[in-house]
């Protein structure tokens, strides 16, 4: 395996925060609409569902990247 540049690192961390910083905003975003709708203890309707839905995969998107990521950075200790 090539050992990559510092520069090519800083800007694979750089990508890599910005795609989890995406996926966080979007999370957060979904589950406030949702959360926003059972504190007024409104009938829940499809697009609160769906909106759940995206903040799941967003989270699942997130968990797969950190994983991706850690076992990127344990192959270039070994």
């Amino acid at each position: 395996m090539t050992v990559p540049t510092i520069e090519e690192l800083a800007l694979g961390e750089r990508k890599f925060l910005h795609d989890i910083a995406n996926h966080i905003v979007v999370a957060h975003g979904m589950s406030s609409f949702v959360l926003r709708s059972l504190k007024e203890q409104k009938p829940i309707e499809a697009k609160d569902i769906d909106r759940l839905e995206r903040a799941i995969e967003a989270i699942n998107k997130m968990t797969a990247s950190l994983k991706e990521r850690r076992t990127l950075l344990h192959s270039l200790n070994e």
